[in-house]
């Protein structure tokens, strides 16, 4: 959160009491510290229909949180996780909580009580009072003032001794603590001023080796991400890590910000489309503590327009189908997304992160997405996507495509301008987002959707060796993100090719059978341009398919529709008619 931005948190699968919540315990190796990081949900009951999504849509509903442990004995604390402002503080007036249900759950998030710890603390010694939210949308502004204490913080095994931070003496509409790990808006990078943030601490007192921390979200269906502080997570993104200089605020005043170099949509059945971006419409602040985004009304309006999105009242938020976040089989496979590019790094928002589902009580989606006159935020509806690593000391963030393959490869940051290892590829699979191009011509170095044929025999030939009579090609397609099934659960598909010079088949000698048929196990292969690895995808073809052999330097790849599973079944049907987009 910011002065100037919205007030709480985000919106993933979570649970519902902050009492309840189980958090794991925080991880410290050499050079690093991984904190988890759990999504909390607001408890919304007592409140109407209306102003229970009022609260929601102004970020109240969800945010991501962290355990710490204050003096000595640890006092527990829950603190929201902020990258959009400085501060650590605590004790907020669970009295002006938006709710009784939410003062409730404001107080089970715990209390520092200097008196209990015996460190002793030192304080307070200064006040400060801190305002948030959007300047240009008065419904989202709060505040608090804080009187600074020192104690011991302590987040699993890592100690910070000394650590100054903020007591709440009176605070309006907050009901949780905060952890801001963004720059002073006097001071900036700095390391002591106006005191030593906790980012620098860790540092100082060699937690880890350089002021860096990565940040994983998670997508809306996940209840946990992580917060490292001085590493990074080989294990949860895609391809190599994209570095991009940050940039001040509007006010050139120092942000965890950057520029992104353009902003695209893609919807199944439809070409590309990609905003114009004004020069001041580029710079973003990177805002973990905001579940909307925020840009100005030159790019918001056209992007909402081609959402069909219509506003609600004078609220300010925006209504869309809620059919956008799972788009049909029909309508190719593929998802909705939005892309926004990043230098040569173009990472994919999916609808389902981006477009909010109040649940079916309420029967609408919000859009993640709202007007603002003052700094355009990244929030949570866009973060969600990414792996963001923010270097303090190289005032960089690196990029990559946020995945989770299902491994832990913490790698520590070493120190000076290569802190952040370019070694450091991710180990999963998939869109890396990477291209050639900075993106100022509008590429955004995504592949990109190509509206697929009707019929393969439109486009497909029949090379030499195959059966030249048959004029479709048929193929058993395997769901990628499960090949420990493909031996054992083949999935049919009849595939049109939009770009069959891209593509090679070839019949090995190894076959199947089916209650209807025999399928020969392919090989289809991509032809890749040269900045890019060629790759193939096993699946099973019919004797006799069609297929035609190509050298073209497009990039290409495959949407992967593995959702239809469920409509096969259901069929009873051994052919399943989609279509698959080709990327170019």
């Amino acid at each position: 959160m910011k002065p100037g931005k919205l007030v709480a948190v985000a919106g993933a699968a979570a649970v519902t009491s902050v009492a309840a919540v189980s958090f794991p315990r925080a991880v410290q190796g050499k050079g690093y510290l991984s904190v988890p990081v759990n999504a909390v949900e607001r408890d919304l009951s007592g409140l109407s229909k209306r102003d229970a999504f009022e609260v929601l849509l102004k970020n109240r509903d969800f945010y991501y949180s962290m355990d710490i442990q204050i003096g000595n004995p640890g006092q527990k604390v829950t603190v929201l996780l902020d990258t959009g402002s400085s501060e650590l503080w605590v004790n907020p007036d669970c009295s002006t909580a938006p709710s009784a249900s939410q003062a409730k759950q404001c107080a089970a998030s715990g209390q520092y009580n200097p008196r209990d710890s015996r460190t002793p603390p030192i304080g307070p010694f200064g006040s400060r009072k801190l305002n948030y939210g959007d300047a240009s949308a008065p419904n989202t502004q709060t505040s608090a003032e804080i009187a600074y204490y020192s104690d011991t913080i302590a987040m699993g095994s890592g100690i910070v001794l000394n650590q100054t931070f903020g007591v709440v003496t009176k605070s309006d509409g907050i009901a949780n603590g905060i952890l801001g790990l963004a720059p002073d808006l006097r001071a900036g990078w700095e390391p002591n001023k106006p005191y030593s943030l906790i980012i620098n601490s860790l540092a100082e007192q060699n937690v880890i080796n350089s002021r860096v921390f990565s940040l994983d979200l998670r997508h809306s269906n996940s209840e946990t991400g992580a917060l490292i502080f001085g590493g990074i997570d080989k294990g949860k993104y895609i391809g190599k890590l994209e570095s991009r200089p940050i940039v001040n605020g509007m006010r050139d005043e120092p942000r965890l910000a950057v520029e992104v170099a353009s902003i695209g949509m893609s919807l199944p059945n439809s070409q590309p489309k990609t905003y114009p971006l004004a020069a001041d419409d580029k710079s973003f602040m990177l805002d973990s503590g905001t579940t909307l985004t925020r840009m100005h009304a030159s790019l918001a309006k056209p992007i909402l327009a081609d959402l069909k999105a219509t506003v609600n009242g004078d609220s300010g938020y925006w209504v869309a189908d809620c059919a956008l976040r799972t788009p049909p089989l029909t309508n190719g496979g593929g998802d909705n997304y939005l892309t926004f590019q990043f230098g040569k790094k173009t990472i994919r928002v999916p609808f389902s992160d981006f477009i909010l589902d109040l649940g079916p009580s309420a029967g609408l989606c919000y859009v993640g997405l709202v007007i603002t006159t003052d700094q355009q935020i990244l929030g949570d509806s866009v973060l969600r996507a990414g792996y963001f690593v923010f270097d303090w000391d190289n005032k960089a963030v690196h990029i990559a495509q946020a995945a989770n393959c299902g491994k832990e490869d913490i790698v520590a940051v070493g120190k000076g301008a290569n802190a952040v290892p370019t070694s450091a590829v991710g180990l999963c699979d998939g869109d890396s987002g990477d291209s050639n191009s900075d993106g100022d011509s509008g590429n955004s170095g995504v592949s990109q959707p190509v509206p697929a044929s009707t019929s393969a025999s439109a486009s497909a030939s029949a090379p030499a060796s195959l059966s030249s009579s048959v004029t479709s090609t048929t193929v058993l397609v395997m769901n990628p993100a499960t090949t420990d099934n493909w031996a054992t659960t083949p999935l049919p598909f009849s595939i049109s090719f939009t770009r069959p010079e891209l593509v090679t088949i070839t019949p090995s000698t190894t076959s199947s059978s089916s209650a209807s048929a025999t399928y020969q196990t392919v090989t289809v292969t991509l032809t890749l341009s040269s900045s890019q690895t060629p790759s193939s995808t096993q699946g099973s073809g019919s004797h006799g398919s069609a297929s035609s052999t190509s050298n073209s330097s497009h990039s290409a790849a495959f949407a992967w529709a593995a959702e239809s599973r469920s409509l096969g079944l259901l069929a009873g049907s051994l052919m399943t008619t989609v279509a698959v987009l080709w990327n170019i």
